[in-house]
């Protein structure tokens, strides 16, 4: 029997803050700083903030550790590593985002 081997990976993408989790809005009990965030392809994740002091709707650049095995690619935020200025942010997550719009399947009689 062949072994499967699996090749981990590391990656960034874009994202827009949608609430810091702070001790006004939560008991933290991990001691973990989080914030929940919209992604570039809708996707909503939360996730450690590290070292970096995120205010909601700021941009931010997510590093995700990935491993690609044989069933597919397997991927989990780990931390944010930047905070954009808002016309870079914007001007990154609208290229972003309109990548992601025009992949998308589009109906045949609506568009």
């Amino acid at each position: 029997m062949e072994e499967r081997k699996s090749k981990e990976l590391e990656f960034y993408h874009i994202g827009k803050v949608v609430k810091v989790i702070d001790k006004n809005n939560s008991k933290n009990l991990d001691k973990k700083h989080k914030a929940v965030i919209e992604m570039w392809d809708n996707n909503i994740i939360t996730c450690e903030i590290g070292n970096a002091a995120p205010r909601d709707n700021d941009f931010v650049i997510v590093l995700f550790n990935g491993l690609v095995q044989a069933q597919g690619v397997f991927m989990r935020p780990e931390t944010i590593t930047d905070i954009l200025s808002q016309e870079a942010g914007q001007q990154i997550w609208d290229k972003y985002k309109g990548f992601f719009d025009k992949s998308k399947p589009t109906h045949p009689f609506t568009g």
